[in-house]
């Protein structure tokens, strides 16, 4: 079963970021990100999420600037 999940950034553009990845992607690696050792300063991960679209609901009410699901786990999953 595939599990979503949703990564909050508020500083990597203005008024910040909600994007949501599918739990394999290698952006996410289920909630993990690619940085081995990444603090919460940047931005946190929410999840998982049973589906997509339970995730992009939460995604949105975090009122980021931007929210989107992941460009590389559309094209990927």
């Amino acid at each position: 079963m595939a599990e979503w999940w949703i990564y909050e950034n508020w500083t990597a553009e203005p008024g910040g970021k909600a994007i949501v990845h599918n739990g394999r992607c290698s952006f996410c690696k289920h909630g993990k990100g690619i940085h081995r050792d990444a603090s919460d300063r940047n931005g946190r991960w929410h999840g998982p999420f049973e589906n997509r679209e339970l995730a992009y609901v939460p995604a949105k009410q975090l009122n980021r600037a931007r929210t989107d699901f992941c460009s590389f786990c559309v094209r990927h999953t």
